[in-house]
C-alpha cells in the first residue's frame, strides 16, 4: 500500500565551487516516438529516482537525431512549476527549428510532429560530477506534444523553415537525467538510441 509521498529538501542550497554550473545546451539530441519505448524494461537508478539508467526501445525501433544550429541551440527551452489543487508538477517547453522544407520534410517530420507524442534526450553544456548531469530526458512521463508549428517564409531565424514548440505538461518530477555508471557508458547508450533495436 502506498504511503504519504515525502516532500522535503535533503541537501544544502549552495553553489558548487568545484563543479560550477554552466548555462546552455549542446547542439545534438535524440527524439523518440514515445510509443517506441519499452517502459517495462527501462530501468531507474535505485539511489536517485531522477536518473534513468537504461532507456529501452521496442524491437525494430530507433530514435532520430535532432541537431540545432547556431551559438545558442534550443533557445527558449524551459521547465516551469505548474501549480495544482492537490499537488504541484512541472511543464517542459522545447523549441526546435527545422531548417528545411520539402515534401519529404513535410511528410516525415512536420506531419508526424503535429500529432505525435515524443520523448527527447538532450545534452546539457553542464556535465556535472562524472557526467551525471549531461543527458536530460523530456517527455518520459506525459510525452511531448506540439503546441505550435510555424512556417514563416521570410523568417530570419529559420530561413523559411519551420519552428516547432514541443511541450510536456504536468510531469511529476522537476528533471530526469540519463546516466549509467560513468560518462563513457552513458555516451555509448545514448548513441545506441539511434540504431534500430533487434530481438
Amino acid at each position: 500500500m502506498a504511503g504519504v509521498c515525502e516532500s522535503i529538501i535533503a541537501k544544502s542550497i549552495e553553489a558548487n565551487c568545484d563543479n560550477p554550473l554552466v548555462k546552455g545546451m549542446e547542439a545534438d539530441g535524440v527524439i523518440i516516438n514515445r510509443n517506441d519505448i519499452d517502459f517495462s524494461q527501462s530501468v531507474f537508478d535505485t539511489d536517485s529516482k531522477n536518473i534513468i539508467k537504461q532507456l529501452i526501445l521496442k524491437t525494430g525501433k530507433k530514435g532520430y537525431s535532432v541537431v540545432q544550429m547556431g551559438a545558442t541551440p534550443y533557445t527558449g527551452l524551459k521547465t516551469s512549476l505548474a501549480t495544482g489543487k492537490y499537488r504541484n508538477t512541472f511543464n517542459n517547453e522545447i523549441p526546435i527549428a527545422v531548417l528545411d522544407n520539402s515534401p519529404e520534410v513535410a511528410q516525415n517530420i512536420i506531419d508526424g510532429l503535429a500529432n505525435g507524442t515524443f520523448v527527447l534526450v538532450l545534452r546539457n553544456t553542464h556535465k556535472g560530477e562524472n557526467g551525471k548531469a549531461e543527458y536530460q530526458v523530456y517527455g518520459y512521463y506525459q510525452g511531448l506534444h506540439s503546441t505550435e508549428i510555424v512556417n514563416e517564409k521570410y523568417s530570419d531565424d529559420t530561413d523559411g523553415g519551420w519552428l516547432v514548440t514541443l511541450k510536456e505538461e504536468n510531469a511529476p518530477k522537476s528533471a530526469l537525467f540519463y546516466f549509467n555508471t560513468d560518462a563513457k557508458t552513458t555516451e555509448t547508450q545514448y548513441k545506441a538510441l539511434l540504431t534500430e533495436t533487434h530481438a
